[in-house]
């Protein structure tokens, strides 16, 4: 079950997306988000649905702006994003790329390819707690 429909993401009022593009452009936003979420609302059928509505809504709101922030930047991996900020001058006539010589990024450093916003409403929502449950 996709965690937003292209209604939804209207309803947001975000950037415009071709209904096409949206669902290409979701597969990657979704994937990014349950990577950095460890896949927590994936481990359990409905798991989104049993958090309550207020919660919904603002996951929703975050799938939303990944979508958007995928659609504005192109950037869709972290490959594509290390990537990009290898480049340090770019030309179109004649092309001409310059390429960055400083120091490789982590393969798992998601802030170059999930959106800062995104990411603040995840950490807000306990999404992305990484510590262990200590049970007395």
């Amino acid at each position: 079950m996709p965690y937003l429909t292209y209604d939804e993401y209207k309803g947001f009022n975000f950037a415009e997306i071709d209904e096409s593009d949206f669902k290409k452009i979701l597969t990657r936003a979704e994937l990014a988000i349950n990577s950095i979420t460890q896949f927590r609302l994936m481990k359990e059928e409905n798991s989104l649905l049993k958090l309550p509505n207020w919660m919904q809504t603002q996951f929703k709101q975050a799938v939303a702006l990944q979508v958007e922030y995928i659609a504005k930047s192109g950037i869709e991996t972290a490959a594509d994003a290390r990537e990009q900020a290898n480049i340090s001058s770019s030309s179109i006539g004649s092309t001409s790329i310059s390429m960055n010589s400083g120091t490789a990024r982590s393969a798992n450093d998601t802030s170059l390819y999930i959106s800062p916003d995104t990411m603040n409403i995840l950490a807000s929502l306990g999404l992305l707690y990484t510590g262990v449950d200590y049970v007395r």
